[in-house]
């Protein structure tokens, strides 16, 4: 069972974006293992707030 746990911006989740990330993360797991795997993939998309993020130590 693929678990895929997907952390982005929440800025950049919206109902449009969250469908087709769901929909083309699942289709390259499908791509790679199979028809049958589509069902038993899961797909989670975590929205953190922009001033959550740090990188090379420095918050954004």
């Amino acid at each position: 069972m693929p678990y895929i746990d997907v952390k982005l911006f929440e800025s950049r989740l919206t109902e449009a974006t969250e469908k087709e990330l769901i929909d083309r993360i699942t289709a390259a797991v499908v791509d790679t293992f199979g028809e049958e795997i589509r069902e038993q993939t899961w797909i989670s998309l975590t929205g953190i707030p922009g001033h959550r993020w740090g990188v090379g130590g420095v918050r954004h």
